[in-house]
């Protein structure tokens, strides 16, 4: 059966007069176009292509997502209106410093008696502030062996921190958090009439704060170990502090 398209194009290519077979059937085109090619299965979808693609466009209109947030953020920072500017920094910077310093008494601490040495950290720990009480659980324990190590009872050691008021733990408190809890933490080494103080912490051992730590102390002696809660987590680092509660001990003898 032939089709007569094939007659159309024939003429239309300029090919001259097509020669047939007499017996030849012809197939009208708008027959074949009725003609449904047959259908072949469609493929079977695997679960892991399926979960692939599926993740492909999770992926897609999340990245969108973000795209769109990141871009809303960017649009909302340049159209915020930036801060006035005081016309007077003095008062602010006072008051931002008053503000500071009323805060520092939120955490409860014992009164500053006479003692042989006090002890400083840098902040309450969280453990401390669901306690009520500086230096509470194993950490205590740990610091209280080591005082007893160079012959000192609990009692004999006021312990405190520097910056009281940290609702959240924080081991490096900013610079006017520090500058602000200076005159309550020089009242309470007037009051405790402290031999030795004792800083806590690796903060204490940074360039920064030996400004702070001599005006503190003044002419009384200061050394600095690792804090009981890096020494539990480090016990290697024992050493190393033994080593200064060694001096501790020798200056107290005098």
């Amino acid at each position: 059966m032939l089709s007569s398209r094939y007659l159309h194009l024939h003429e239309a290519l300029g090919l001259g007069p097509m020669w047939l077979n007499r017996a030849a059937v012809f197939k009208s085109a708008a027959a074949g176009q009725n003609e449904q090619p047959d259908q072949q299965p469609a493929a079977t979808v695997r679960p892991i292509a399926r979960a692939v693609q599926s993740a492909a466009e999770t992926s897609v209109s999340g990245n969108a997502a973000r795209l769109a947030a990141m871009q809303a953020v960017g649009a909302h920072k340049k159209t915020a209106a930036p801060p006035t500017p005081s016309t007077d920094p003095a008062p602010a910077a006072q008051a931002a410093h008053t503000a500071l310093a009323d805060g520092l008494a939120a955490f409860p601490h014992t009164d500053a008696k006479p003692s042989e040495i006090m002890a400083v950290s840098i902040c309450p720990s969280t453990e401390d502030s669901m306690a009520g009480k500086l230096f509470s659980g194993s950490i205590g324990v740990l610091l209280d062996n080591m005082l007893a190590a160079i012959g000192l009872q609990a009692a004999q050691a006021h312990k405190t921190c520097w910056v009281k008021s940290a609702p959240v733990f924080n081991p490096t408190p900013e610079p006017e958090q520090i500058e602000a809890a200076l005159p309550q933490l020089q009242q309470e080494l007037t009051a405790t009439d402290a031999r030795v103080v004792l800083f806590l912490g690796q903060i204490f051992e940074s360039p920064q704060q030996k400004d702070l730590l001599d005006k503190l102390c003044g002419s009384t002696p200061y050394f600095i170990i690792p804090h009981p809660a890096r020494l539990l987590r480090q016990p290697q680092l024992k050493a190393q502090a033994w080593a200064e509660l060694k001096k501790v001990k020798q200056l107290l003898n005098k």
